[in-house]
């Protein structure tokens, strides 16, 4: 994060050539590096999407249903598909339940739980009648009798692409925003300094998500996704931010609305800057999801 008023004091920090040459390139040309962040064709982001290759998982036949049930109750259909593959399976309802819920949901005259065209709509008017959408967690709840459970359905949604304001991504992003303000250390784990790799090693690790330490290592932990794909909870990676015998040197936590919450640099402060800030524009290399769904149940 490097604008007019911060020179002075980067330069007070004595940052690297590497990065003045690198400001003031960004400086030559800032129209086409801001255009690029406009239509999220940032450099070097040219990796698969962890959203696509999740969905390509689940069966067309399957993501059909889940998708005309969506429709039909409002419950996000990544929900839907959460359930399925964290029960192993389209349908798992107590046979109580299905007495209530079940139904012929093909047209073949059958009402059958171990037919996807018919449990999943059960699922889904089961999940309506104890408070779905509007209170996910508590038909979640409903559904499995655990709250591990719940954790684990609503991760594995935010693989699809929806995140739960209860969910583990969006408690990643509260915690993150607790630690603005507090200062960089080089090495520091937290709770009270940070470095970058370290400010997201302590917020996932609240969580119970085990983490690498450096930057390098958690840029090849987490899932490569395409930066259109960002959402709150993901990990953005910066090249050549200091001299350093790896490629990737610093990482961030986007929190949506195309902001990052980061330890900045020695002398700094963990702060929230933006995507298409011009220091680390220039630097960024890629996105990433951090597997939250490995979460112990």
């Amino acid at each position: 994060m490097v604008d007019g008023a911060d020179l002075d004091v980067l330069g007070g920090l004595a940052r690297d050539a590497m990065k003045l040459v690198g400001m003031l390139a960004v400086l030559l040309f800032a129209p086409l590096v801001l255009l690029l962040a406009a239509f999220g064709g940032l450099p070097e982001a040219a990796r698969t999407t962890a959203a696509a290759s999740a969905i390509a998982q689940i069966p067309p036949d399957q993501l059909e249903v889940i998708q005309q049930v969506s429709l039909r109750t409002g419950i996000p259909w990544q929900v839907l598909a959460a359930i399925v593959e964290v029960q192993g399976g389209p349908c798992r309802l107590r046979p109580d339940v299905w007495a209530a819920y079940g139904a012929d949901g093909n047209g073949d005259g059958v009402a059958d739980p171990g037919d996807f065209r018919d449990c999943i709509p059960a699922v889904g008017r089961y999940l309506v009648a104890n408070g779905a959408p509007a209170d996910l967690r508590r038909a979640l709840y409903a559904y499995d009798r655990s709250w591990a459970s719940v954790e684990k359905v609503l991760a594995y949604a935010a693989a699809y692409g929806y995140v739960d304001p209860s969910s583990l991504p969006a408690r990643a992003v509260e915690l993150a925003r607790s630690r603005v303000g507090a200062p960089y250390v080089w090495g520091a784990e937290g709770p009270d300094a940070f470095d970058c790799s370290g400010l997201v090693l302590w917020v996932y690790e609240q969580l119970g998500l085990l983490v690498p330490r450096t930057a390098q290592q958690q840029f090849q932990w987490a899932v490569a996704i395409e930066p259109s794909q960002l959402q709150p909870g993901d990990l953005v990676f910066y090249e050549n931010t200091y001299p350093s015998p790896d490629r990737i040197t610093h990482v961030g936590i986007y929190v949506g609305g195309g902001r990052v919450v980061m330890a900045t640099d020695t002398g700094d402060y963990v702060r929230e800057v933006s995507l298409s800030d011009p220091y680390w524009s220039a630097h960024f290399v890629g996105a990433g999801r951090p597997p939250y769904w490995e979460v112990p149940a």
